[in-house]
């Protein structure tokens, strides 16, 4: 695909026109309406230029689509106005371009960009008047070209260059300079009538970055920013509500909720995955990255944004095997596709990958074109190998899969003996090998966060740069390490803590964390050395009542037992996963990392314990 337009900043720009003239009748319109008098000259200047390096505008997928609808509209109106003379071959080239535009719609083909947008473009962003809206021109004609010689070539339609084509192409080029605007304005609009996915999507996105910018700048306006924040929280619900329409299964909600939570970025990831789609009839997307590196959160808004089949492999959940894979995956395809089987999926269909495939084909069968079935499956790694036939791929995943039928997975950096996935048309993507967009990701969760400890580093006599240079260091680009960081901050545990004394990584946080709680003490607090090893080795989560079971067993004292247990249970709460469930209280570690850190040698050493100990003492209640 050429450049085509390279125009990412100038949709930018033409999308924030929409959002001031569409709902210019309603408070979004009236407050944006009213910004310009707010905002000085000088802002506006600096504002541009943080819009015009703003590369994520088009990642959403439904705002790709509405770009792309938008341009299938200008040429069908070019088609049926006939106003343009055409022999039959041009008039069967008006006929099919409209459809390739759409199906790029549909493959999630994206416009990327360099070109900047204008103070004059951002003046227009605050207009109320919607007939500037045809003032602000989004491409040059030239580039309009580029992308109909590129939708005729990559669809296979020669275009000669004959003076009657040659002035076909110009026309079009013409037609979609001065009507692109407005058709994507009418997109947009009919859009937010049916419920408003991509137009929720890129005014949050919009309102964002303009709230960013205006923090930033250094004119009065405080009162401006608040009133878009507010604005902004209310499209998040809204855009969380409307942006994925297949349900999730139960199983699976709390860790979409938990884990897009305050999720930025990874803009790159999605990027490469429309990438392979686009490039790839059928295949296995693999992102492999460490432990804490995002990847469950990368396939959590993958999950969000899209319509696709899900799974999350949690062994601190129990959820580790191939039987419930298949049950779970099986029965959604059968639900989702109504195919003619029974949702009670029968043994015989979950030792191997016989059932699941032949639902893959019926499946493929049944798409039409431009649309693919998508199955996020997350953390491959945690699957107990033992619970299926040696030598198979984990989960039973079939090695070939039927056209337009894709499996995105995440797993952690193992040895193919350790975890066995031989699979054809695969494209493996390594989180790590992108150091510059996670350090950049990183930067901006700090950022994101950083508001809350404004005090915190207020009294430390240092500056917001100082902790935001300070944690992209010690983090090595680790979210679960900032997440556990910022919490103890805001929860006043680091108040005796200078920012150069933060933990200098995980490992170093889980330490110093252990310590903390008195865990290194002398003689050893076995007592409470012994609950957060239960919950480590419990291969399930494991309810109030029995962990108090288990402690009496080993003879523990019965008297007030249970709240000395509750007690060292909060103490841990950051690094756990609280329940309700059968009117008990269930728990279980947050994340693997921790139950890495626990089975670390040195930190079983320095228990005093052994790993085999605990267990016999589980299995002796």
């Amino acid at each position: 695909m050429p450049n085509l337009g390279q125009t990412k900043t100038r949709l930018l720009a033409m999308g924030a026109v929409i959002i001031a003239g569409t709902l210019v009748s309603g408070a979004v319109g009236g407050l944006v309406a009213g910004l310009a008098g707010n905002i000085l000259a000088n802002d506006l200047g600096d504002l541009a230029k943080r819009l015009g390096e703003d590369k994520d505008i088009l990642s959403d997928r439904e705002l790709s689509q509405a770009v792309w609808q938008a341009i299938a509209l200008v040429i069908e109106s070019v088609a049926k106005k006939n106003d343009y003379p055409a022999d039959k071959d041009q008039k069967k080239i008006l006929k099919q371009l409209p459809k390739f535009a759409v199906e790029c719609g549909s493959r999630r083909v994206e416009l990327d960009a360099k070109a900047g947008i204008e103070e004059t473009h951002l003046l227009a962003i605050f207009s109320s008047n919607a007939d500037e809206f045809q003032t602000v021109q989004v491409l040059d004609k030239e580039t309009w070209k580029e992308i109909i010689n590129w939708l005729c070539d990559s669809n296979n339609v020669h275009i000669p260059e004959l003076h009657n084509y040659v002035k076909l192409r110009d026309h079009l080029a013409e037609t979609l300079y001065i009507k692109f605007p407005s058709a994507l304005r009418e997109v947009l609009k009919e859009d937010a009538a049916k419920g408003g996915q991509a137009f929720a999507a890129m005014q949050l996105l919009l309102l964002g970055n303009i709230t960013a910018a205006l923090k930033q700048s250094n004119s009065q306006n405080t009162e401006i920013v608040k009133q878009l924040e507010e604005l902004q929280q209310t499209l998040k619900k809204v855009a969380v509500m409307q942006i994925r329409r297949l349900p999730v299964p139960d199983d699976f909600q709390w860790i979409i909720k938990d884990k897009t939570d305050g999720f930025v970025g990874r803009v790159f990831v999605f990027r490469e995955i429309s990438q392979f789609f686009y490039k790839q009839s059928k295949g296995y997307f693999i992102i492999k990255a460490d432990p804490g590196m995002g990847k469950s959160s990368i396939l959590a808004e993958f999950v969000r944004r899209n319509d696709c089949i899900v799974y999350f492999n949690q062994r601190n959940e129990g959820i580790t095997n191939a039987e419930q894979f298949l049950r779970s995956i099986c029965t959604q395809l059968i639900e989702t596709y109504q195919l003619n089987y029974d949702k009670e999926i029968r043994p015989e269909n979950t030792c191997n990958s016989n059932f699941l495939s032949k639902l893959l084909t019926e499946v493929s069968a049944k798409l039409k074109s431009g649309e693919k079935l998508v199955i996020a499956v997350d953390a491959l790694d945690e699957v107990d190998l033992s619970s299926q036939s040696p030598g198979a791929n984990v989960l039973y995943l079939p090695s070939i899969l039927p056209d337009k039928v894709y499996f995105i997975v995440t797993k952690r950096p193992l040895p193919p003996d350790q975890l066995p996935l031989q699979v054809r048309d695969k494209q493996l993507f390594d989180l790590m090998q992108y150091p510059s967009d996670n350090e950049k990701d990183v930067e901006t969760y700090i950022r994101q966060r950083i508001n809350k400890v404004a005090d915190w580093i207020k009294s430390r006599g240092a500056t917001e740069e100082e902790l935001v240079s300070t944690l992209v260091k010690k983090s090595e680009r680790n979210f679960i390490y900032l997440r556990y960081v910022f919490d103890d901050i805001e929860n006043g545990k680091y108040s005796d803590l200078k920012i150069q004394d933060l933990p200098s990584d995980l490992q170093d946080y889980y330490y110093k964390h252990w310590e903390r709680m008195g865990m290194n003490a002398q003689p050893k607090p076995l007592f409470k050395i012994q609950i957060v090893y239960i919950l480590s080795e419990s291969p399930q989560p494991i309810p109030f009542e029995e962990i108090v079971e288990i402690l009496i067993a080993n003879d523990q004292q019965e008297k007030e037992l249970g709240l000395r247990v509750q007690e060292v249970l909060d103490e841990w709460s950051q690094f756990l996963r609280e329940e309700e469930k059968y009117q008990q209280t269930f728990y279980s570690l947050y994340h693997s990392s921790f139950r890495d850190f626990l089975r670390n040698e040195k930190t079983v050493k320095r228990a005093g314990i052994t790993l085999q100990g605990i267990i016999k003492m589980m299995t002796q209640s």
